[in-house]
């Protein structure tokens, strides 16, 4: 009788050595590719973050208005309030605050731009001239920065640590807005950023008295960066 053929015990040693590497072969490149769409999306949502921060500080720089404020104690405080030294910051009025829901408050917001340990954040209030319990609403613009400077560029083209400058009157002082602003940032990820913004020409005239500039108002919902 003739004896059927098969596979020797060193013929299938060999045939799962094969396979087992080709498996570990595979799984290291799955391993990889997916290692690799990972990062790729976290510095893709870094990205996103940045560009929405940046585009948020920029639609309001855009829409600043010569409307000097009131502190909780009563004191003015400028149109645009630029602080230097250890704790930068950018203060001003701006225009367009969308008021979908019809809330009775101004269209006009005042925002602050500041650093607070690594995180770039965006504050605003609710009304502009405050009241002493007007507490601002903190949104968080951007992580990692390490850094945040501004300058401001008056009317005869001078470059300024801080704003509003030293001379002239009061109320001009309080009314004066620069004729650009540069801002530079220093992010974990991305180094040095600066961007140079150029303000409107503002009219002489601008509104300066719109409803809602005392007082808390009702709490509304709370808007987007740069809403």
């Amino acid at each position: 009788m003739r004896r059927s053929a098969g596979f020797t015990l060193l013929e299938l040693l060999i045939a799962i050595a094969i396979f087992a590497l080709l498996g570990l072969g595979t799984y290291r490149m799955l391993n990889s590719v997916l290692r690799t769409d990972t990062a790729t999306r976290v510095q893709e949502q870094q990205l996103r973050e940045l560009i929405r921060a940046m585009a948020a500080l920029e639609r309001d720089v855009l829409q600043v208005v010569a409307r000097p404020v009131r502190d909780p104690f009563g004191e003015p405080r400028a149109a645009l309030l630029g602080e230097d030294g250890d704790h930068p910051a950018l203060e001003f009025t701006r225009n367009g605050w969308r008021n979908p829901m019809g809330a009775p408050r101004s269209r006009l917001q005042r925002v602050r731009w500041e650093l607070s340990g690594e995180q770039w954040q965006r504050r605003y209030w609710t009304v502009l001239d405050q009241a002493q319990d007007s507490q601002p609403r903190v949104q968080q613009a951007l992580d990692g920065v390490t850094h945040f400077a501004v300058r401001y560029m008056d009317r005869e083209g001078r470059w300024l640590e801080s704003w509003p400058p030293a001379e002239g009157a009061d109320d001009k002082r309080l009314q004066q807005l620069p004729k650009a602003v540069e801002l530079v940032l220093a992010h974990r990820r991305y180094g040095q950023l600066r961007r140079v913004l150029r303000l409107p020409d503002m009219p002489k005239d601008a509104d300066q008295n719109d409803a809602g500039g005392g007082g808390e108002q009702a709490p509304e919902a709370e808007p987007e960066a740069g809403s």
